[in-house]
C-alpha cells in the first residue's frame, strides 16, 4: 500500500469517528439537560471534547500528508502527534471542569429528576457504552495498521468514553434507587479516567515532538536486518528517530575495502530495500559507508 492510499485510510477512519462523536453528542445534550445528572452532562463535556479531538485528528492526519516543501523539507509528519498533545490538553481542562462542578455539588446539594426521563438517560448510556467500544476498535485497528498517532489518540478518547459511560451508568441506576451521591461520584471517576488518558497521550506525543526513539523492538528488528544483509560487515552508531507515523534511520556500515565505490554504493542501496521491505514505517534514511579495518598481526 502507498503513502497516498495509507492517508486515505487514515482520514476515512477519521470521518468515521467524527460522524460517531456528532451523534453521541446530539443525544447527551438532550437527556443531561433534561434529567439535570453531572455524571452525563460530564459525558457531554468528554464527548464535545472528542468531537474536537477527532477534528485536531482529521487536520493532523490531513496536514500530516503534505509533501515537503522549502519550508518543511523532512515533510509534515509531526502534525500528527501535534493534534494529539492539543487533544491531551483539551482532556486536562475537560477534567479541571468536571472536578470543580463535583465539588460544588457535593458541598451545596443537588437533585437529579427521577421517572421516564432517568429510564432514558440509562438507555442513552447503555447505547453510547456499545457505540463507543465498536469505535475504539476500529480506530486501534485502522491505527495500528496505517501507524497514525492521531488515529491512536482518538481511539483512546472513545476507550475513555467507554469506561467513563459505564461510570455514568452506574451512578445512574444508583440515582434511580434512591442514592443521587454516587452521580457526581461517577463523574469524579470520569475525570479521573479522562486526566490517567491525558497523561498517557500527552507522553507518547512529546516523545515524538522531540525527536524521541522508536519502541526497542523496532530497533532491535532494524538491527537484525542489518547484520542479514549481504556483505555487511559490521556497523555502528545506529540512530533511528520517530517522526509521526515514520521511523528515521542513520547508521554507518562497513563493507570489504577492496569493493568499488559502485558496489559498496550497491550494498547501501540493497539495505534500504530490505528495510522498507521489512520494517514499512522506516522511511528515511542516511547511511554512511566506511571501509573495514583489517587488523594485521606480526
Amino acid at each position: 500500500m502507498d503513502a497516498a492510499e495509507s492517508e486515505a485510510h487514515k482520514l476515512r477512519a477519521s470521518s468515521v469517528s467524527v460522524y460517531v462523536n456528532v451523534m453521541l453528542l446530539s443525544i447527551k445534550i438532550v437527556v443531561g439537560v433534561l434529567t439535570g445528572s453531572l455524571g452525563i452532562l460530564a459525558e457531554v463535556a468528554h464527548s464535545l471534547l472528542d468531537l474536537a479531538a477527532s477534528g485536531f485528528a482529521y487536520l493532523g492526519i490531513k496536514s500530516a500528508s503534505l509533501p515537503p516543501d522549502e519550508e518543511h523539507l523532512y515533510g509534515h509528519e509531526k502534525y500528527e502527534p501535534l493534534s494529539s498533545l492539543i487533544q491531551t490538553a483539551l482532556l486536562g481542562i475537560t477534567c479541571i471542569w468536571i472536578f470543580y462542578e463535583a465539588g460544588v455539588r457535593l458541598l451545596q446539594g443537588f437533585e437529579i429528576k427521577t421517572g421516564n426521563i432517568l429510564y432514558y438517560g440509562i438507555a442513552v448510556m447503555a447505547v453510547a457504552i456499545f457505540v463507543d467500544t465498536l469505535t475504539s476498535r476500529f480506530l486501534f485497528k485502522n491505527a495500528k495498521e496505517y501507524q497514525s498517532t492521531a488515529l491512536e489518540a482518538d481511539a483512546y478518547h472513545f476507550s475513555t468514553d467507554m469506561y467513563s459511560s459505564t461510570a455514568v451508568l452506574i451512578g445512574l441506576v444508583a440515582s434511580r434507587l434512591g442514592f443521587q451521591i454516587v452521580d457526581p461520584i461517577a463523574a469524579i471517576l470520569v475525570a479521573l479516567v479522562m486526566l490517567s488518558t491525558s497523561i498517557k497521550l500527552g507522553r507518547s506525543s512529546i516523545s515524538i515532538l522531540v525527536d524521541g526513539a522508536p519502541p526497542k523492538e523496532i530497533i532491535e528488528k532494524i538491527k537484525k536486518v542489518i547484520m542479514e544483509t549481504a556483505d555487511i560487515v559490521s556497523y555502528h552508531d545506529l540512530r533511528a528517530r520517530q517522526v509521526g507515523g515514520s521511523i528515521f534511520v542513520d547508521v554507518s556500515i562497513h563493507v570489504s575495502p577492496d569493493l568499488s565505490l559502485d558496489d559498496a554504493h550497491k550494498i547501501a542501496d540493497k539495505l534500504e530495500i530490505e528495510l522498507r521491505n521489512k520494517i514499512p514505517n522506516v522511511k528515511e534514511f542516511i547511511i554512511h559507508i566506511e571501509p573495514e579495518v583489517i587488523s594485521s598481526t606480526g
